[in-house]
């Protein structure tokens, strides 16, 4: 039997997002749906406090629904002008508000249901069988939805080890959950503690901008945390855009792909997201080794979508022509598919066909109920 492959998945908004969107949610939590809100409230305050009405130009030329919050809260924060490093702080606050907004609203709308994609997820890992180890879940989200799916496949998301900074998945199965940003549920206390999303003192989190400032404890040694944690053999990528406003985490891939001397090939990256997407990103990575949904070979899942999307006939991506592959991948670009679920559901899929139909039914059920659906 050959040895598993051990999987580190890096999450962030989009995978979220999944989850709500898989079970009917009328809302999001995309920068897209926050850049209404965010625009409307960043006009209010340059209108009615009078320290920042010297930028009613500035804000009315730039700041639009689709404005890039992180890009404004960096230009500003690295202004000369005392008024606009003040401006940031005010650019800060208001998407903490929104986003929290959001979330306070979805949980009141679906409850513990948000998170059962990663409910679903975890509990993949509990198959019998399965030829993959979970080694870690990295995020990038402030909210606490993999917490809760923790709670429900384990029982035990409230354990926390603050000291070190990480919330733990399951510490007997070898994995950890590291929140590279923070989280809406910590205090920016010493030591760190939990406190309730709604909660009005300021978050333990790095707020949106080009450059993280992950020097401060915990970050420094979340991140070095994660560099440890890439030692693996497959990275999945779910809702993460990996753009230009993640520059400190692109680096941070491409130095463990490339600078482990204890291995003799590096780990492999798929992305959990739209085929159109994945392309874009071998273009601008191409060190990388980027895979697309596509591309993945595990359990022939690959094999699989292809079928959905053609013909049928389960074919390799790689055997189609260039021709073919560009129709099928453009074809997808403006599609609303939801493939973390799309995805999951193959997984499963191709476990039954591998292992039997009754493999996949863990204690908890949770990964099944998405082959049910």
């Amino acid at each position: 039997m050959s040895a598993k492959r051990n999987v580190v998945y890096l999450i962030g908004a989009g995978g979220s997002h999944a989850c709500i969107k898989a079970v009917g949610s009328t809302r999001g939590i995309l920068m897209s749906d926050l850049g209404g809100e965010l625009a409307e409230k960043v006009k209010d305050l340059v209108l009615n406090e009078e320290e920042f009405g010297c930028l009613l130009g500035v804000v009315n030329e730039v700041v639009d629904e689709s404005a890039d919050i992180e890009h404004l809260i960096t230009f500003f924060d690295e202004s000369p002008a005392f008024s606009h490093r003040r401006f940031a702080e005010e650019l800060r606050r208001i998407f903490e508000t929104v986003l929290k907004s959001k979330l306070m609203a979805i949980e009141m709308e679906l409850g513990p249901a948000r998170a059962s994609l990663y409910s679903a997820l975890l509990d993949m890992y509990n198959v019998k069988g399965f030829e993959e180890d979970l080694k870690g879940i990295l995020t990038l989200n402030y909210d606490d939805y993999i917490e809760s799916a923790i709670h429900e496949i384990y029982g035990h998301a409230d354990q926390v080890d603050v000291e070190l900074g990480r919330s733990l998945g399951r510490p007997e199965q070898g994995w950890h959950l590291l929140k590279l940003h923070g989280s809406f549920g910590w205090e920016d206390s010493w030591p760190i503690s939990r406190r309730d999303i709604s909660s009005m003192s300021k978050p333990m989190w790095i707020p949106p901008g080009i450059r993280k400032g992950k020097e401060r404890y915990p970050f420094n040694l979340l991140w070095g945390l994660a560099r440890e944690m890439l030692d693996c053999d497959i990275v999945r990528v779910i809702g993460c855009r990996l753009g230009p406003s993640d520059w400190d985490l692109i680096s941070l891939l491409f130095g463990t792909r490339h600078a482990n001397s204890r291995r003799d090939r590096p780990y492999s990256i798929e992305i959990i997201d739209s085929p159109w997407r994945a392309e874009r990103l071998k273009e601008s990575y191409p060190y990388l080794d980027v895979r697309s949904i596509f591309e993945i070979d595990t359990l022939d899942v690959g094999r699989k979508l292809v079928a959905d999307f053609l013909d049928g006939t389960e074919r390799r991506f790689d055997s189609l022509s260039e021709e073919e592959q560009d129709d099928l991948v453009e074809g997808l670009r403006e599609s609303e598919e939801n493939w973390f679920r799309r995805w999951l559901v193959k997984m499963g899929e191709g476990l039954n066909y591998e292992l039997g139909p009754q493999a996949t039914e863990t204690p908890k059920g949770a990964f099944r109920k998405w082959l049910e659906i």
